[in-house]
């Protein structure tokens, strides 16, 4: 249980994010000696000074809050212009009740390659306390953590900034059935997350009434999802590709996460419908 409660915090918001449930490890081969190239990438989707707000649900029950933050101002890390990003979120009412949660990541980002450079964790459910400080040298190839020193891919992201290099992907051109992969490091394990383009349709939310692209993100069948596209992501059909809504049916009923606030946007929100 110790790690569901905060799983479906994340997965319920971006669908990756956040996620011990990513669908497969990449092939074990050795990795060369070669340096990765530090390659920058278009970012026309987020910027500084973003907020979004999210609420989630546990079937009837409202369970909790989320809140992502991207810091006003560039941070210098490795001597590079960096994101400060933060993800806060924690239970409410009954839910808090029964079992408190007050989860804390925080990732600084690359500003022109959007890949992160070091991470903390701060996680508290229940009984349950869990920390990590993660360093990444992402031109050598791996990333140190109190769990040790662990190989790489290249552009591999962390459990926050895998959120933003995901809506950094252009989907103006998507077609059905076309898949999206992330390459992405949790707890000394790496993983290869994959989205799939499914429609465009339009959604209400408590932050108003959006068109949307709609993403299944790939997940591992027997932990907590029923199947392995169990989980379903509405993203703002515009450039700022927000996520707006998370939904998924999991062994002990259903969660849903929909955006309540949003402010600081790099772009106008043209996909707003009212």
């Amino acid at each position: 249980m110790k790690n569901k409660i905060s799983m479906l915090f994340f997965l319920a918001i971006a669908g990756i994010a956040s996620s011990v449930a990513a669908i497969e490890k990449p092939d074990s081969k050795e990795k060369t000696t070669k340096t990765y190239e530090i390659k920058s990438i278009s970012n026309t989707a987020f910027t500084f000074g973003e907020k979004l707000n999210y609420r989630l649900h546990y079937g009837p029950l409202d369970a909790g809050n989320c809140e992502f933050v991207v810091a006003d101002e560039a941070v210098e890390v490795n001597n590079r212009k960096s994101f400060h990003i933060k993800v806060s979120g924690k239970s409410t009412g009954m839910v808090d009740a029964m079992f408190k949660v007050r989860d804390e990541y925080e990732s600084y980002v690359d500003e022109e390659a959007i890949i992160p450079w070091k991470c903390i964790k701060k996680v508290r459910e229940g009984k349950y306390k869990d920390s990590d400080f993660i360093i990444f040298d992402q031109k050598n190839g791996f990333a140190t953590s109190k769990r040790g020193k662990v190989d790489i891919q290249e552009q591999t992201q962390d459990v926050v900034s895998a959120i933003y290099f995901a809506r950094t992907t252009d989907m103006s051109n998507a077609k059905i059935g076309d898949i999206f992969p992330v390459n992405f490091y949790m707890d000394a394990e790496n993983y290869q997350l994959r989205f799939k383009f499914v429609k465009r349709e339009t959604i209400k939310t408590d932050a108003g009434t959006f068109k949307a692209l709609v993403i299944k993100p790939q997940l591992l069948k027997g932990r907590v999802f029923k199947d392995e596209e169990a989980l379903t992501l509405w993203v703002s059909d515009d450039e700022n590709k927000i996520p707006l809504m998370v939904e998924s049916d999991i062994f002990v009923g259903s969660v849903k996460a929909e955006l309540t606030s949003y402010s600081g946007l790099r772009n106008a929100t043209s996909s707003k419908v009212k």
